[in-house]
């Protein structure tokens, strides 16, 4: 029987956790501070003994609860009052302001400066004096202002404004049609045949996924034959 009661322990974990979860509510793990994801690791260890049957397991599932009341505690006291949130989270901090480094600033945050020319070297920026300003978010993330003449031309630079796309609406997945989502975007199956063989495709079994945009433009990804055909490209 002990097989048989693992079996429970380890689904009866499943749903706590679960429970637990939307209880806490949704965070991506990027927006993480280090105290949240402490407690996830925490939360998750002492789940694991509730999914192994052992002696301890009321005591583990006794802790998760007041590590999870806890963590909502600290969340709405967080939103009450700006001075725990700072405490907690820390604040943003500026580490580059008119194209010069703060060094004072990376020292605060324990960041280094190779540290930081490889993160503006992953947003584009390879010259730290085009940089208008950069901040250390609280999750980590660095916010990157180019100085204005180092901005990319936008349409509206030009006085001009583009139609938009509007988001995508998915008509196709995995060969089968999403007739709600074609009527909502205002065409019916014989738009989407025509479109489709437009673009020599003869059977919607031969569709991966299609979507049109606001424009009335249809995406579409044939199933496995058209990476083949594609010449083959790996990623290392």
């Amino acid at each position: 029987m002990q097989w048989w009661w693992t079996v429970v322990s380890a689904f009866s974990a499943y749903l706590y956790l679960h429970v637990l979860c939307r209880l806490l509510g949704r965070k991506v793990l990027s927006q993480f501070n280090f105290f949240d994801f402490a407690s996830a690791i925490t939360i998750g260890a002492l789940t694991s003994q509730i999914a192994i049957p052992s002696k301890d397991w009321k005591q583990a599932a006794l802790a998760v609860g007041i590590f999870t009341v806890l963590t909502l505690l600290l969340d709405y006291l967080i939103q009450k009052s700006p001075g725990l949130r700072s405490l907690v989270n820390s604040k943003p901090k500026m580490v580059i302001y008119k194209g010069q480094i703060d060094s004072q600033q990376l020292r605060k945050a324990r960041l280094n400066l190779d540290e930081l020319l490889t993160i503006l070297r992953q947003k584009n920026v390879f010259h730290p004096g085009d940089v208008y300003c950069a901040i250390l978010e609280t999750d980590g993330q660095l916010s990157v202002l180019p100085k204005s003449d180092k901005m990319p031309i936008t349409p509206s630079d030009l006085n001009r404004k583009p139609p938009e796309k509007g988001m995508m609406n998915d008509v196709i997945k995995d060969g089968n049609i999403i007739t709600k989502n074609l009527r909502h975007a205002g065409y019916d199956d014989k738009w989407l045949q025509q479109k489709l063989r437009e673009q020599g495709v003869q059977s919607i079994g031969e569709v991966f996924y299609a979507g049109v945009d606001g424009q009335g433009a249809l995406y579409v990804s044939k199933r496995d034959k058209a990476g083949i055909e594609s010449g083959n490209i790996y990623l290392q």
